[in-house]
């Protein structure tokens, strides 16, 4: 995990601190309690400064276009009221310096601006990012008063530090730790050979700028074993540790790197996406971050819901199905009723019950009877219980076929959330189970991106949930277009752009448009899966049915490993 330490900070300060000096303060934003965004320009160049300052994603970049998507940036109608704070002092303002205090997570803007009666005035927007403790704070430069805070610390909260407008700003309290680059062998072997912790917990607690991750990956460079205690560690060893801690932390050129998925980060070894804009590996990190913590939370939150409806719809649909089940009750009435009426004559006045025979089975069949009821009556009452019976399981079978489509498309959503990776992506199926009072058309059909492949020379498009399978269905496909789908299993709607129908399909690329079809299925992780292939042409979207429900005709089916 990638953290804001003093020493990144360090260096997102010098490879921006040019910008930052003379640039004008154009327009300020803050989505939420803990953002705030700064559009700055400087040099005909304009940046939007984004700063965070949730505990568990601090961090300040300048943010592009597209990590600005990622992080689901919405603008709230009505600006908060610090946001109006910083929009009075700092709108239209020119940065007169940047400052970042050493060994702090603290970058310092101030600012000069003018007040109502034209006086000249200096501010400082402290951006603080210390983890729980980030914060962004407002205060005038001559007396070091407070303005305001993006979030108060009171004494409850903090003995050591309050924080709140009209009170002192006051740096946080200095760390227990020295300068490795003063400190001399001698004393350094002495402080470490005193310590019961580990090595490396031992090292990043005693001194500036080295988190137990770095004293880790130093100390893996040279086979130490950071996991050892501190006070066991060898003089050879703690020579050799010393001198190259001391040679990281002089090297202002350090290699800054993540690892593929963006989980690991390291400034010594090379993880495998190197970057040498600090900025930019800020920004890029976070953003995905940002944007997978977003994905994760509202996965959870629909498949709640989309669960919740579905045990509710399959309690309907086993009820349905008992109610289907009396079909044969309802024959027995029938057969009750009849055998009454042909067998009149044989049933006497005051009976409880009578024995009569099938002659349709041959079997003898008991009929209760009420007493206070003549033979015909009784007959009547098995028609009508027939009646009412026959009634309810018909209206069982039809509604049992529409509760079975909607479990199939609740299914179907769950499957698309599962391989939905994109917040996006993920807001589309959102909005389609809990869609939005007032949707724009034409907008909802130009934010829909598609996943496609090239097989063979032909594009593939796949549409990962059913806003995109009916965007495929009515917008991208053509008759002698080709759809792919898994065989009586949820999955995507897979379509092959043929162009023409002189463009056939052959055996090989259907079989790897059939195989990319199981891949995107419920079905992916099966031996084998049935597949079938139409054309385009032979699909259709039956009237008042759910969104990406189709039904198909001339159909091909194929079996892929």
């Amino acid at each position: 995990m990638l953290h804001i330490d003093s020493l990144l900070l360090e260096a997102f300060y010098e490879e921006n601190k040019d910008f930052f000096i003379n640039a004008r303060v154009q327009k300020i934003q803050q989505p939420t309690r803990r953002e705030v965004i700064l559009q700055m320009r400087n040099n005909g160049e304009s940046k939007k400064l984004y700063i965070n300052i949730n505990p568990s994603f601090h961090h300040l970049c300048f943010m592009n276009k597209e990590n600005e998507a990622k992080r689901n940036i919405q603008i709230p109608k009505q600006p908060p009221m610090f946001c109006m704070l910083l929009r009075k002092h700092m709108e239209g303002a020119r940065i007169l310096k940047i400052n970042k205090p050493e060994f702090e997570r603290i970058i310092e803007l101030t600012f000069e601006n003018y007040n109502e009666i034209g006086d000249r005035i200096e501010e400082c927007l402290s951006i603080e990012l210390m983890g729980k403790h980030s914060n962004i704070v407002l205060y005038n430069t001559d007396n070091n008063i407070i303005l305001g805070c993006a979030h108060n610390i009171g004494e409850e909260k903090s003995k050591e530090r309050e924080l709140a407008g009209g009170l002192p700003y006051i740096y946080p309290p200095k760390q227990n730790k020295k300068n490795l680059l003063q400190t001399r062998f001698s004393n350094f072997k002495s402080a470490v050979l005193k310590s019961d912790d580990s090595l490396k917990k031992a090292v990043a607690d005693k001194y500036f700028s080295l988190s137990q991750i770095t004293v880790q990956e130093i100390c893996d460079a040279k086979n130490i074993d950071s996991n050892q205690t501190a006070n066991s560690l060898s003089e050879q060893n703690l020579q050799i540790l010393f001198v190259e801690l001391h040679e990281f932390l002089e090297n202002k050129n350090r290699l800054y790197s993540v690892d593929k998925d963006y989980s690991k980060y390291s400034c010594i070894n090379n993880l495998g996406n190197e970057y040498d804009n600090i900025n930019n590996l800020i920004d890029d990190y976070f953003a995905l971050n940002i944007e997978k913590n977003l994905v994760s939370n509202l996965k959870t939150n629909l498949k709640a819901k989309i669960n919740k409806e579905l045990k509710k719809q399959t309690n309907t649909f086993n009820n349905q199905q008992k109610q289907i089940d009396k079909k044969e009750k309802a024959q027995m009435y029938m057969t009750k009723g009849n055998l009454l009426t042909a067998n009149s004559y044989a049933v006497s006045a005051g009976q409880k019950s009578v024995t009569l025979t099938d002659y349709e089975t041959n079997t003898p069949v008991e009929i209760q009877l009420d007493e206070t009821l003549s033979v015909i009556d009784n007959a009547k009452r098995y028609f009508a219980l027939y009646n009412k019976t026959k009634k309810a399981y018909q209206v069982a079978q039809e509604m049992s076929e529409q509760t079975k489509e909607e479990i199939d498309y609740l299914n179907q959503l769950l499957f698309d959330i599962d391989i939905c990776d994109n917040f996006e992506e993920l807001k589309e199926i959102a909005q389609e189970f809990e869609p939005p009072q007032k949707i724009d058309k034409k907008k909802k059909e130009e934010n829909i991106k598609l996943t496609k492949e090239e097989i063979d020379g032909f594009t593939v498009y796949i549409g990962k949930n059913n806003k995109q399978n009916d965007y495929l269905y009515s917008k991208i496909s053509s008759g002698d277009d080709v759809w792919f789908h898994v065989l009586n299993t949820p999955g995507s709607h897979v379509i092959a752009k043929t162009g023409s129908s002189s463009q056939q399909l052959k055996d090989e690329t259907v079989l790897k448009i059939a195989k990319l079809a199981k891949q995107y299925s419920t079905a992916k992780n099966s031996t084998k899966a049935a597949v079938v292939y139409t054309l385009r042409k032979y699909i259709k979207r039956p009237n008042n049915t759910k969104s990406g429900f189709v039904v198909y005709k001339n159909e091909t089916e194929i079996v892929v490993d």
